[in-house]
């Protein structure tokens, strides 16, 4: 399955259902290895403290590996990607998620210990300070010989650190970076 452009949501049974662009919707269910596998990748380098909350929660399950990582993925998708939505997959061209408020009894109540960690979960990214100073000022709009004069740097530094953020973001333009600084709550 080619992880782009994907939609998720939940049915009113409880199950997970997989929809790719321009596909017929499918059940989520614990034989899926190419998307739970992909998912749990995804969980565990971006996301690591859903992944390891959600480790924690399910290790009585560790024996069954199959569906320990099913259970992770799982939990993950009905926290975060719960409602159908047409207008946008929560699965982008470019592989990266775009959470959705789900409706959950728990949310907001402090009854649940996973909120603002498995639900709207922190993202993790393995930039360098310097990157993260200079997609800051990217994000304010700032031209590159700004943000070397700020910095001191020069311009070939800062387009330097612009494709190396895009590079290891998996994004290819300048709008593509704002849209991703905003949605994964980076400021």
């Amino acid at each position: 399955m080619n992880f782009r452009q994907i939609e998720f949501y939940n049915t009113p049974e409880g199950d997970i259902m997989v929809k790719p662009l321009g596909e017929k919707a499918s059940l989520l269910a614990v034989g899926n290895r190419d998307i739970i596998s992909t998912m749990l990748e995804y969980i565990y380098t971006y996301y690591t403290e859903a992944h390891k909350a959600l480790a924690d929660l399910y290790s009585d399950r560790k024996r069954n590996r199959i569906y320990f990582d099913f259970s992770i993925v799982s939990r993950f998708i009905r926290c975060n990607f719960g409602e159908y939505d047409q207008s946008q997959c929560d699965i982008d061209r470019n592989s990266h998620f775009s959470f959705e408020e789900v409706k959950c009894p728990l949310r907001g109540t402090g009854d649940c210990p996973l909120e603002n960690i498995v639900c709207r979960p922190k993202f993790i990214i393995s930039l360098s300070l310097r990157e993260l100073e200079v997609y800051r000022l990217i994000v304010q709009n700032k031209k590159a010989e700004d943000i070397a004069d700020q910095l001191s740097i020069s311009k070939h530094t800062v387009d330097r650190h612009r494709e190396n953020i895009k590079g290891r973001l998996g994004l290819n333009n300048i709008p593509e970076l704002i849209t991703f600084w905003y949605t994964n709550k980076l400021h």
